[in-house]
């Protein structure tokens, strides 16, 4: 038996045009065919990936001898598949045209966390240079440095402002200034009209009394209040109030003196109205100094403040006491006036009364902050009562010593005669106004013991 290794050929995969029938096998060795020549085992070429430049050199070719049977290479590791060249504009050189590209690595997906607005990172295309005007300033260095890139989070816009929560957070204060600054913010809009106009003194009066109001609020409910916010408006508002301060206590003297002068005869009468023609060119002259005031600029920005104010009030502290800060005020105003008759007894000097009365109002102002309870009303009424005595003692005193100043500038006999006469009727109003004094403390005490109880 002939031992030698019979090859058998393997059939080839491209199909013949007539295949012949497959032949009988039979356990005995003559049935088995003579095989043909052993032929010479098929290599694959390999595909080019692209063509190679002239001057690149040739790869080495592989010996016949040295390739492995199909058999072998069947059962072998197949090699992996060269990766594709990626799709890019970019020029290979002829260095690398010889080894494959590398494989591409798979982009990372996006990150949802946080998306950053569609105008900071879309491209967008040089804008062209703008015309060179030899009459604009040079700009400094800084200017030419490139601007800091801006982030997702600087490029969002601003949160709007926090809704008040009840029950979470403390609204007593808040709700209370912005109804006291709503409400005095809305008389000064509504009484500035008439005060450019000049026809009646109540509008310049009331647009006075809210910005005192204003400022009141704020420095009564200061503990609580951001300082910054809450200090500038109150400077804001000082030089509105000086200038309807000025134009208010000319018109409060003037006023008077036509009472005073249709009570006076001939010539009193006369040269008594010589003296008001000269308050009049004084209110004329504050009067423009008003609309000056008005406007200005600032005095806009200044209501945009109050309305924002009004709208969100800057409260830093909501778990402060509002009862607290009006009973605190109440204080000072009592301890005032101890104070002031410690010193000087039952007869404390004229400016001393005066500064009691702004005490007192303070005290009145931030009372109005407090839910209108039925306590609260009667220490409102007899604050109006105690500041009304000593408003007319002050106007009395003021219009007094206004009075001989004029008369000591003119140096007419005639003036200072009928001066003399609405002095001494001003005497007589400051006599009144003292002895009604106690009477009206007295009120003020008691309901104050009702108001805050706390206190006593």
């Amino acid at each position: 038996m002939d031992t030698r290794a019979v090859a058998v050929q393997r059939p080839s995969r491209r199909p013949a045009a007539n295949p012949a029938p497959a032949p009988a096998f039979s356990d005995s060795p003559a049935a088995v065919p003579a095989a043909p020549a052993t032929p010479a085992p098929r290599t694959r070429r390999p595909r080019a990936a692209a063509a190679a430049p002239a001057d690149a050199p040739a790869a080495p070719a592989v010996p016949k001898a040295a390739a492995a049977p199909k058999a072998a290479r069947a059962r072998a590791t197949p090699t992996a598949r060269p990766a594709r060249r990626p799709r890019t504009a970019a020029a290979t050189t002829p260095a690398d045209s010889a080894a494959p590209a590398p494989a591409a690595a798979r982009p990372a997906r996006r990150s949802r966390a946080v998306k950053a607005p569609i105008a900071a990172t879309r491209a967008t295309a040089p804008a062209a240079p703008a015309p060179v005007n030899p009459a604009a300033p040079v700009a400094d260095e800084a200017d030419l440095l490139p601007a800091d890139p801006v982030t997702a989070e600087e490029a969002l816009p601003e949160p709007l402002p926090a809704p008040r929560r009840p029950g979470l957070i403390p609204t007593d204060i808040a709700d209370a200034l912005a109804r006291v600054l709503t409400a005095a913010t809305s008389s000064i809009r509504s009484h500035e009209a008439g005060s450019r106009a000049g026809g009646d003194i109540e509008n310049v009066h009331q647009m006075r009394v809210a910005t005192r109001r204003i400022r009141a609020y704020l420095k009564a409910a200061k503990p609580a209040l951001d300082p910054d916010a809450s200090g500038g408006i109150r400077d804001e508002l000082k030089d509105l109030a000086d200038a309807l301060g000025q134009v208010r206590d000319l018109d409060v003297m003037i006023q008077r003196m036509h009472t005073e002068a249709a009570g006076l005869e001939e010539p009193d009468s006369t040269a008594l109205e010589g003296l008001i023609g000269a308050l009049d060119d004084e209110r004329g002259t504050a009067r423009s100094a008003l609309i000056e005031v008005l406007d200005d600029p600032g005095h806009a920005a200044l209501l945009a403040d109050l309305d924002r104010a009004a709208f969100r009030p800057p409260v830093a502290d909501p778990w402060a006491d509002l009862e607290e800060l009006a009973s605190a005020e109440w204080g000072k105003l009592a301890k005032g006036r101890r104070k002031l008759h410690k010193t000087f007894g039952e007869h404390p000097p004229d400016d001393d009364l005066h500064d009691l009365r702004i005490l007192g109002k303070r005290a009145r102002y931030t009372a109005e902050l407090l839910p209108r309870k039925k306590k609260v009303q009667r220490f409102l009424a007899a604050l109006a009562d105690f500041q009304e005595v000593l408003g007319d003692h002050q106007d009395a005193c003021v219009l007094e010593d206004r009075l001989r100043e004029m008369v000591a500038g003119t140096g007419s006999a005639a003036g200072g005669i009928a001066a003399g006469r609405v002095i001494e009727r001003c005497r007589a109003r400051r006599v009144q106004a003292r002895a009604d004094y106690p009477k009206a403390w007295a009120a003020v005490e008691k309901a104050a013991a009702d108001a805050y109880p706390a206190s006593k």
